[in-house]
């Protein structure tokens, strides 16, 4: 959105004379016990403008520009605030050339895009501003009825790169399994059997064989088009098989390659899969496939296709349910989602510090929640009645025990390893060929790139592993 359209709000002339008589001396915020100073507002007579990056979906990105960002006008109408587009990869790029003077103050970057932004010094420390964002401790009623109520304390596993807080969280992802609840119906009846809900590998497999007996071809569909889709779905069944997915090719990594790589031998692997990504959701609606795990977002969308559930009932056409676990019943739910950080230099902090603050608040979340579907990180947003059913109650459980991608920055290179293992599995190359070969390939790179650091002898130790609930090998 270019520039600040918005009409004046009611009493924003009250306002600015206010600011502009503020704007007269130096207002300074003591941040507690850090001895920091932050000058808040010299010159406040004009409004301050906040650009902040943020790369969503067009329904997403609607409702920023018509409720977002009205809101937070009316909150602070001394601040205007300005969306920018870009990429989680481009606003690197775009900031290293703008150097001193960014143009961009916030970036809502996804999780698994961090490295890159802390590597390249471009985002700020938020060590000295944590007493101005939520509270970070328990859900006791204290907490609870603070004015922004508490974020799930699992989240700053995003933002923590080593002692340091370059992110905070603002929204969280979790995936869900999404299946033709009908057709797994009708399957049973003509196997004569009772076919179980797909929850683990086990029965997943057993419901994709009857379907596909039963006419609906290659049924299991997933997030296969490579990107940064598909490694990180795959590292979800990396680590629920037992796996170490930063290692790429221990025994569990091996066997939920060797799983996938069957579910195509065996003629169960949708062809859509190939271009399955985030986005994809409609074919469950059209019988091109009966299951795929994905971004709980879908969910009002498959509303509007028609398909609805919000029990966990049997007898509606669209099921919902945690990702298959995998052997053991072992479930591991990777966290996604977006964080806020703060562009170094920026001339705007404690305009920025607000947005944080404000997009975190319990009243924002909740409307997040409920209206874009989006497992959010404020504890109290799940308080609502509307967020008492499903897919609700799976969304938070699994955002409670997550995983989490550990925060190094050649996670995007990681990513790039395991695309190419990845094409090569699913074009019939053995699984541990593939999987030894990414893993030599990492190892190769932190060995040329991050020498003089402590990366590489810890990544041929194993000791670079996911954070959170994760129970693979350490």
């Amino acid at each position: 959105m270019e520039g600040n359209t918005e009409k004046p709000i009611a009493g924003e002339k009250k306002s600015r004379l206010k600011y502009a008589i503020i704007g007269l001396v130096i207002v300074v915020l003591i941040v507690a016990g850090s001895g920091l100073y932050i000058a808040y507002g010299t010159g406040h007579s004009n409004k301050t403008p906040l650009t902040v990056n943020i790369s969503l979906s067009g329904s997403e990105l609607t409702f920023y520009q018509k409720t977002i960002l009205p809101e937070f006008e009316k909150a602070y109408p001394n601040i205007s605030l300005q969306f920018s587009t870009e990429s989680a990869t481009s606003i690197v790029s775009t900031l290293q050339s703008e150097g001193t003077s960014p143009t961009i103050d916030v970036v809502q970057q996804d999780n698994g895009f961090t490295g890159p932004l802390v590597s390249n010094g471009l985002v700020l420390s938020l060590n000295p501003y944590l007493s101005q964002l939520e509270p970070r401790n328990g859900t006791t009623s204290t907490t609870l009825s603070a004015s922004y109520g508490t974020i799930i304390p699992a989240y700053y596993h995003e933002g923590l790169f080593g002692s340091t807080y370059y992110f905070f969280p603002i929204r969280g992802n979790v995936q869900l399994a999404y299946y033709n609840q009908s057709a797994l119906t009708v399957a049973g009846k003509n196997t004569h059997q009772v076919l179980p809900q797909p929850t683990n590998v086990s029965n997943l497999m057993t419901d994709m064989i009857a379907l596909n007996a039963s006419g609906y071809t290659a049924p299991f569909n997933m997030q296969g088009h490579q990107g940064a889709s598909t490694p990180t779905q795959v590292f979800q069944w990396m680590a629920e098989f037992g796996g170490n997915p930063m290692a790429f090719n221990t025994t569990g990594d091996i066997q939920a390659l060797t799983f996938l790589q069957n579910m195509q031998n065996k003629g169960l692997m949708s062809p859509h899969y190939s271009t399955g990504f985030w986005g994809s959701y409609k074919g469950l609606a059209s019988n091109s496939y009966q299951y795929i795990d994905q971004w709980p977002y879908i969910t009002s969308l498959m509303s509007g296709l028609g398909w609805n559930n919000t029990t966990t009932s049997a007898t509606h056409n669209l099921g919902i349910n945690h990702v298959f676990m995998g052997p053991n019943n072992n479930a591991q739910y990777i966290v996604g989602g977006d964080v806020l950080g703060v562009v170094n230099h920026t001339s705007h902090l404690w305009a920025a510090i607000h947005y944080i603050q404000f997009l975190d608040s319990a009243t924002v979340q909740t409307q997040l929640l409920q209206n874009l579907t989006w497992p959010v990180v404020n504890e109290v947003a799940y308080q609502s009645s509307s967020a008492s059913g499903l897919p609700f109650q799976m969304i938070k459980y699994e955002e409670e025990h997550g995983i989490f991608r550990p925060a190094v920055p050649w996670m995007t290179q990681w990513d790039n390893y395991f695309d190419s293992a990845w094409a090569q599995i699913m074009s019939g190359v053995n699984v541990t060929v593939a999987l030894n070969e990414a893993h030599a390939n990492m190892q190769n790179y932190l060995n040329t790139y991050y020498a003089s650091s402590s990366y590489p002898s810890e990544y041929a130790a194993g000791a670079i592993v996911p954070t959170g609930s994760y129970t693979g090998p350490t």
